[in-house]
């Protein structure tokens, strides 16, 4: 099957920040992502976290979440939304539910294989990043998605599929890596039925093997002035 990924396009009204990132450019990227999708006849699209970036009020953040969503939306591909930090700025779990952005965790499946969605926008203390404030260095998934991710490993038929904004390489910068990302690859390795993991959040990208998985890391959208996704055969 063909997967069209994109990550962290951080669509919002300022032309430029840290030097380096263009928000204001990530609708017509995502545009431009959507035309090839379509053109390709991709079976999903996934985008990997972070639509927009913080907004002056809460009626901007809609603004840019329902435009980038229309662009989708047009498209009538297949679509899932692997929450990051930065959608916890503006909107709470339920609000996005609300514009058709389901919660983790959750499994999809599609030609025999099993994507497994998950969320680990949590502080240490295990509350969500829209509950207890946006703390993008100290990410974790909470015992109950470690236990639902070994549950849906054992009862799948096929190969698996693992979505997460956040690192689970642990060869990237430390502070885009989950806390416990030990734990949840030994649950990985130990299943024996993943080949690959797809992340965000790391903005420069980042494509490793660990115990024989691929760790694809999507290098951010919002970076730069050139669109930049994947297209991948799985």
């Amino acid at each position: 099957m063909k997967v069209g990924i994109f990550a962290d396009p951080q669509y919002c009204s300022a032309e430029i920040i840290c030097g380096t990132r263009y928000p204001r450019l990530s609708l017509g990227k995502v545009r431009q992502a959507y035309e090839q999708f379509s053109a390709e006849n991709v079976d999903l699209t996934l985008c990997m976290g972070d639509m927009i970036d913080r907004c002056e009020t809460h009626t901007q953040a809609l603004q840019y979440l329902d435009e980038l969503l229309s662009v989708i939306r047009d498209s009538r591909l297949p679509f899932i939304h692997v929450p990051g930090n930065h959608d916890y700025l503006d909107f709470s779990a339920e609000e996005l539910e609300q514009h058709g952005l389901k919660t983790p965790p959750y499994v999809w499946e599609h030609s025999g294989i099993r994507f497994i969605v998950l969320d680990a926008n949590y502080r240490s203390d295990m509350r969500r990043f829209d509950q207890a404030g946006v703390e993008w260095t100290d990410s974790n998934l909470p015992p109950e998605q470690v236990a639902f991710l070994s549950l849906a490993l054992d009862e799948a038929e096929g190969p698996c599929v693992i979505l997460v904004h956040e690192s689970l390489d642990d060869r990237v910068e430390e502070h885009h890596i989950i806390k416990n990302a030990e734990e949840i690859r030994k649950v990985i390795r130990q299943s024996g039925k993943v080949k690959l993991v797809i992340q965000g959040h790391f903005h420069p990208g980042a494509d490793n093997e660990i115990d024989g998985i691929r760790y694809l890391t999507v290098s951010a959208m919002c970076e730069g002035h050139d669109s930049r996704f994947l297209i991948l055969n799985i």
